[in-house]
């Protein structure tokens, strides 16, 4: 055998030391290098399976949150709808309100005034009969000269507002 490592150029005592080596290197690697090694890509793989498992709960939390949100903004939506429909209500409630208040003045007024306008034709009728007695009196005295008694005139005056009225 050792006439075949020489016809093929190889140092037998070289190629023995260097599997020894070899076989020494490999141990040492494997014991504090391969070993930590592995250790950290167990960790770094767990760690990525966290981040996996944390990334699909946040999306799963943020799809709640957003569902959440939404049906929020719906209700909000829904109740300003209805702030706004009792709104108009009142608003409406409230003209009609007021219209009936100012058609009820509006009545008021017009039926004071309807009495006012009454008693002042009855009190201008008063008037207007109190100046045509005292004139037709001034009449009545001028025609007759003041010949008659005081009787005659009061009957003459009567039957002239008979006549009048």
């Amino acid at each position: 055998m050792t006439e075949l490592f020489t016809n093929l150029g190889i140092n037998w005592k070289l190629l023995l030391a260097q599997s020894v080596n070899f076989l020494l290197v490999l141990f040492l690697l494997n014991h504090f290098v391969f070993k930590k090694l592995i250790v950290f890509l167990e960790e770094r793989k767990k760690r990525i399976e966290q981040g996996i498992v944390l990334r699909d709960k946040a999306e799963r939390e943020l799809q709640r949150t957003m569902e959440a949100r939404h049906r929020e903004l719906e209700q909000a939506r829904k109740e300003a709808e209805g702030v706004v429909l009792k709104a108009k209500t009142a608003a409406e409630q409230s003209s009609l309100e007021i219209i009936g208040e100012a058609k009820n003045r509006q009545e008021r007024i017009v039926e004071q005034a309807k009495l006012q306008i009454g008693r002042e034709k009855g009190s201008m009728i008063e008037q207007a009969k109190d100046e045509i007695r005292e004139r037709a009196i001034l009449f009545a005295e001028k025609i007759l000269q003041r010949t008659l008694k005081k009787g005659d005139e009061e009957r003459m005056v009567k039957e002239a507002l008979k006549e009048l009225g």
